[in-house]
């Protein structure tokens, strides 16, 4: 009895685990299905978002009578970005080390 229930059971189990993962398979299948329309419906919402505001969109356009300008002094370095102002020259010390090793190199 023992053996039957045994035998019974380690039939049942595979069983089991390929019910799963072909439960699995298909909701991967099902979510990927879902995902795309959701992505097309979007798509959708978007295009025509966009064309009723370029519809109701108007161009303004504001033009000074005086036509002064205010310029005032800028500095160079502030216009600079973060990797620009850290590239800067190496300091001479460390132009000396360089040409030291460069030397001994040449002398070996």
């Amino acid at each position: 009895m023992k053996k039957q229930v045994l035998i019974a059971l380690m039939t049942l189990i595979p069983m089991t685990s390929f019910a799963k993962v072909a439960d699995f398979g298909s909701m991967i299948t099902e979510n990927a299905a879902a995902q795309k329309e959701l992505h097309e419906s979007v798509r959708g919402n978007l295009q025509e978002t966009r064309e009723v505001v370029a519809k109701d969109r108007e161009k303004i356009v504001i033009v000074e009578a005086k036509g002064t300008s205010y310029n005032s002094p800028t500095n160079k370095e502030m216009l600079r970005f973060a990797k620009e102002k850290s590239s800067a020259a190496p300091s001479q010390d460390k132009q000396f080390d360089r040409l030291a090793n460069e030397i001994r190199s040449m002398d070996q």
